[in-house]
């Protein structure tokens, strides 16, 4: 039951960086340096995502 609640969690937290920067593009300034932030931070949550999905055997 850990390994399964693990795996849930890691899921989450790969949703939850991907909202967080897609909010980030809309309230942080248009400037270079905060979107490209923002865009790390979903890029980020997609890495965090697709390692989870690795981790399930997901094919």
């Amino acid at each position: 039951m850990e390994d399964r609640t693990r795996r849930y969690a890691c899921l989450a937290i790969g949703v939850g960086l991907i909202l967080t920067g897609t909010f980030a593009t809309g309230l942080l300034p248009s400037t270079t340096l905060y979107q490209v932030f923002a865009g790390g931070i979903i890029v980020l949550g997609f890495a965090v995502v697709w390692a989870c999905l690795g981790s399930l055997d997901v094919e």
